[in-house]
């Protein structure tokens, strides 16, 4: 009876060893490779996935996620499988789990992983810029010398219009630059999405068996986030009149935002009732930077889909004047 019982085990594990007959090798290979020709004739650079300067295979972004999982029928499940919530700190983070299961048969195909935290570079610090003391915004721009220097909060970035003459403490004492994000808060919904996010680039790569041809989305890793680079350090110094210089065009950024792009964000924004200084603010909290045009493709791509969606909220203010297609340049 003990021998029967162990010839069953040695008969199981030869067959859970037991390689796939040489057909079959053949035609799984063929279906990986279709796949992939697929993928690569479909996906859209900029949109779907990008290549990050130094790195050797492009990223898959959300987008192109998605389409992977539409090609092969799948739909997507997720669960917060771990998440610290410390109001008080305050910190945040979140570990979530994708599933992607064949809408056919409910079968799950992949696991994916992705977290995300409020200690990241891009959401723990922000760009500060000269606050108004009278409005509370960051709007202070320097006046121009022609029309009596000093500082002015400008208008047309929300500003309430109000003047400072030159030497005024209140403003050129302020720090200014890389500080610490005072509003991590309403950061939350954002970080819990970004780790759905990641998770699903995750699976999706399972999924396609696509890792020869992607990687995982490493703009959003500390070492390609363009706020963990050498950043300009916070400013407490007064502010010094600057001498003139010729302007110059810009060398254009490959991996920048481009036309396409910015005209939907202009299209989203209109359509959502966003003001300008609305996605500014959302802008610098969430990518440091104050203008689209230090946006890359990614960045853009996932800007406009938070539009889309909802995540950004309109301010509770005053109307300001209708948006142009220059607002955001």
């Amino acid at each position: 009876m003990t021998q029967e019982k162990s010839t069953d085990i040695v008969v199981q594990s030869s067959s859970a060893l037991a390689l796939p007959d040489e057909n079959t090798f053949k035609h799984d290979l063929q279906s990986i490779n279709k796949f992939q020709q697929i993928v690569r004739a479909n996906m859209i650079e900029g949109q779907d996935y990008g290549v990050i300067p130094g790195t050797d295979k492009p990223s898959l972004y959300k987008p192109g996620a998605e389409k992977i999982t539409k090609l092969l029928g799948l739909c997507d499940r997720y669960e917060v499988i771990e998440k610290v919530q410390d109001w008080a700190k305050p910190f945040f983070h979140y570990m979530v789990k994708c599933q992607l299961i064949a809408a056919s048969s409910g079968i799950t195909i992949s696991d994916g992983l992705g977290s995300c935290n409020s200690m990241e570079a891009r959401y723990r610090w922000r760009d500060a810029k000269k606050k108004c003391p009278e409005c509370g915004k960051e709007t202070i721009i320097k006046g121009k010398e022609e029309y009596g220097g000093g500082w002015i909060c400008f208008g047309k970035l929300g500003g309430c219009g109000a003047k400072w003459p030159g030497g005024t403490e209140a403003i050129e004492k302020q720090v200014t630059g890389r500080v610490e994000n005072d509003d991590i808060y309403s950061l939350v919904n954002t970080l819990l999405k970004m780790a759905e996010k990641r998770a699903l680039v995750d699976a999706a790569l399972h999924a396609g068996r696509l890792s020869n041809i992607f990687t995982q989305d490493v703009e959003d890793m500390p070492a390609f986030s363009s706020d963990a680079k050498a950043a300009k350090p916070a400013n407490t110094e007064p502010a010094k009149a600057q001498p003139a210089k010729t302007a110059a065009k810009a060398p254009a950024n490959p991996d920048g935002i481009t036309e396409a792009q910015l005209k939907k964000l202009f299209a989203a924004a209109k359509e959502k009732g966003l003001e300008h200084q609305t996605v500014v603010a959302y802008m610098t909290s969430v990518y440091g930077v104050s203008s689209s045009s230090g946006l890359t493709k990614r960045q853009a791509s996932e800007l406009i889909e938070a539009i889309e969606q909802g995540s950004v909220a309109p301010a509770a203010e005053a109307k300001q004047p209708e948006l142009t297609d220059g607002d955001f340049k």
